[in-house]
């Protein structure tokens, strides 16, 4: 495992400092601007690779660096370039990620599955995401309780609606939301898939939405929990097994 390779030093606890004051810096710029400058990114690189070279760590060989930053880095840039490419989320949250795998390219997680930091913040992020599904359908049960057609003028499949049930909600938007519908040949369909850059709407007359809070937010959650705790998944397995 990785983490076996990692004892904390000082280069590591200035390092994982660099990458909070990184994530918060650029949650700030994105809920403010909804951009991220660049040099957010190239300057917690610059500070890292001056820690580590000034701060080298004596307990492990040249080998085992080069193993720690290889399945870092190999492992996650791929797959956050297509998280990108794919409208998943931004450019911005892809380059976290990878900034990420290079200067904690591991830690001594409490939980843990593959050892991989960058990786289980992704999936630390990916999991708080489904808080809003929770959200979302509380919100249209309330309002199908009420009496409110939600699905009033679409024609679309059950499982569409099923989806756009957990997705989103009916709304007058305004805020940080996309549309989670369109209109097509003067009807109304669902768009399931709004893309991260898409741009938020605002109008007076009730759509379906989506929420639209930067993921980079979830990241730096993410980092935190990973930090703190580990791995989510590997925290609920390990809850589960002692429950029984």
């Amino acid at each position: 495992m990785i983490q076996e390779l990692f004892i904390i030093d000082g280069a590591d606890a200035i390092r994982i400092t660099i990458c909070i004051v990184m994530l918060v810096v650029a949650s700030i710029m994105d809920v403010r601007k909804r951009e991220i400058s660049d040099k957010v990114w190239v300057s917690a690189l610059i500070a890292g690779g001056l820690v580590s070279i000034v701060l080298m760590p004596t307990h492990l060989q040249y080998d085992e660096l080069l193993v720690r930053y290889l399945l870092s880095i190999s492992l996650t840039a791929p797959l956050a370039y297509i998280a990108y490419i794919k409208g998943l989320f931004g450019g911005a949250d892809a380059k976290a990620l990878i900034v990420i795998s290079i200067l904690v390219p591991s830690y001594e997680m409490h939980y843990s599955i593959h050892g991989i930091p960058a990786l289980t913040v992704l999936t630390n992020a990916s999991l708080l995401t489904l808080a809003n599904v929770l959200h979302n359908v509380f919100r249209n049960l309330t309002a199908i309780l009420k009496g409110k057609d939600i699905f009033k003028g679409f024609d679309e499949p059950l499982y569409k609606k099923m989806l756009a049930f957990m997705m989103g909600y009916v709304a007058r938007p305004k805020g940080y939301l996309f549309a989670l519908e369109e209109v097509r040949d003067g009807k109304r369909m669902f768009n399931l898939a709004p893309k991260a850059d898409s741009e938020f709407v605002e109008q007076s007359d009730e759509i379906w939405v989506t929420q639209a809070l930067p993921f980079i937010i979830y990241i730096t959650i993410g980092f935190v929990l990973m930090l703190l705790v580990g791995d989510l998944i590997a925290y609920a397995i390990n809850l589960t097994l002692l429950t029984k």
